[in-house]
């Protein structure tokens, strides 16, 4: 996997106004993306995950929304060019949206054009960012369904969204995200609507398309037993933070966050014969309200382990062991772990 980074966020700020006063979405929040890489991006609803990315395609309503501070700079794999995507006018990052930047949503029903055919749709992309005349672009639409699994693709070329099942629409949108074979694609929980064997079918699809183009992905998921089989590192998002982030390995292995030990215990397992049942356990309380300002940890009033520190700043990502795992908590959990030992 190459190194080279194509997507470097730094304090990224968003804001939403509402009757009851502005939300505090996205709160700070940096975070890279490496060419060829799965980041997994993990979190409870509410905890800034979508807006995050769609903050950095223009996929935010301006108002209510507003995109406060921060810089996303995108730099596109053997090439010097550096473009801060939070700066681009809307024309400009148009022409990086479905190019250069693919997008899954979660829900296709809603997100597909009802009263346009599948194929109209996806070749829309081709004709705007290929130029492609419509029988080209008719026929690569034909052979990206056929890419996706979509049977009788030729014939599934004039059908409509309403004509299609869950996991086919959603082989629909990843065509869509594909088509220009970008350098980049963010699947915002892609399969959360979809039964599981459905769900296992379009993650091994990704995968497959991604080794096939060598793109980057962001895979947003609430489902760590899903993200721990795909990414290959994940981050930790709480109240519009970042918590935690680390190689996938490290953070299952040794998740350094009370919120991550938290998500990672409420995790159903099957026990070994021999084994005895567990619980699961559950994280008590509620998400933070944010229509306050965070001033202390968000994940403070939840916290097994908070003290007074919690309470009067908010902490930021510092790099623990190995030096690649970065977590924002006061409490050393290595030290707590020890004492059971």
């Amino acid at each position: 996997m190459s190194k080279d980074i194509i997507l470097d966020v730094n304090n990224l700020i968003t804001r939403f106004q509402s009757v009851d006063g502005t939300v505090h979405a996205v709160n700070g929040v940096s975070f890279h993306v490496a060419a060829g890489e799965t980041l997994g991006v993990v979190g409870e609803s509410g905890s800034g995950k979508s807006v995050t990315m769609m903050s950095l395609v223009g996929l935010i309503p301006q108002p209510p929304g507003q995109i406060v501070a921060g810089t996303a700079v995108f730099t596109p794999p053997d090439s010097d060019k550096q473009v801060d995507l939070l700066r681009l006018k809307p024309a400009e990052l148009q022409k990086i949206q479905g190019a250069q930047i693919g997008f899954i949503f979660q829900d296709p029903i809603s997100s597909l054009n009802p009263v346009l055919t599948i194929g109209s749709q996806i070749a829309e992309s081709l004709i705007i960012h290929q130029g492609l005349s419509n029988t080209v672009a008719k026929q690569k639409t034909i052979d990206l369904l056929t890419q996706v699994g979509i049977p009788d693709p030729a014939a599934r070329y004039t059908a409509y969204p309403h004509q299609f099942s869950g996991g086919m629409r959603q082989r629909v949108m990843i065509a869509i995200a594909i088509a220009c074979a970008p350098q980049l694609v963010i699947a915002d929980e892609p399969t959360t609507a979809l039964d599981v064997t459905v769900q296992a079918q379009i993650i091994e699809l990704v995968q497959h398309i991604q080794g096939q183009l060598g793109m980057a992905v962001i895979w947003i998921s609430h489902d760590l037993g899903v993200v721990a089989g795909l990414a290959d590192r994940v981050m930790v998002m709480y109240g519009g933070t970042v918590v935690e982030t680390a190689t996938v390995d490290d953070l299952y292995e040794n998740p350094q966050h009370p919120y991550t030990i938290g998500l990672l215990n409420a995790i159903p397992h099957l026990p070994a014969i021999d084994e005895p049942e567990q619980e699961l356990v559950s994280i008590h309380g509620t998400p933070p309200d944010l229509l306050t300002p965070l001033r202390q940890c968000p994940f403070a009033p939840r916290c097994p382990y908070v003290f007074d520190k919690c309470w009067q700043e908010l902490p930021r990502l510092t790099a623990v062991s190995p030096p690649h795992h970065h977590v924002a908590c006061f409490y050393d959990v290595n030290q707590q772990r020890s004492r059971h030992e």
